[in-house]
């Protein structure tokens, strides 16, 4: 069995780091806190939304998965998506960050597939 740090403290830093950097982040759904799955909600404002997923590659190294991309208008398509990935996984947390410079970045690769 392999260390992992617990979801819920990863969600945590996150945020403190994200409000940090300016960008307010808000918790919209907690899940398991020590397993739980991560869903985040981008909000770039003008330049859309984009929803991302954690995932683990083939060594078990962390990365992110694109789900979709979203204008500003179709904000509900993209808490849509949400609320189906969270009916198949009541686990997961959902973090919603308000981007309005452009400047949030991924704390791993983000999945070419």
């Amino acid at each position: 069995m392999t260390d992992r740090l617990k979801t819920s403290m990863w969600v945590d830093a996150h945020v403190r780091t994200c409000f940090a950097a300016d960008m307010p982040t808000f918790i919209v759904s907690k899940g398991d806190a020590d397993r739980g799955g991560i869903l985040l909600k981008v909000n770039a404002f003008a330049a859309g939304i984009s929803l991302y997923e954690q995932a683990l590659d083939f060594d078990g190294n962390k990365m992110w998965r694109q789900l979709a991309t979203f204008d500003q208008s179709t904000e509900r398509e993209a808490d849509a998506l949400i609320a189906k990935k969270r009916q198949y996984d009541s686990d997961a947390w959902v973090l919603e960050i308000e981007d309005v410079k452009g400047i949030y970045e991924l704390d791993a690769p983000l999945s070419e597939f």
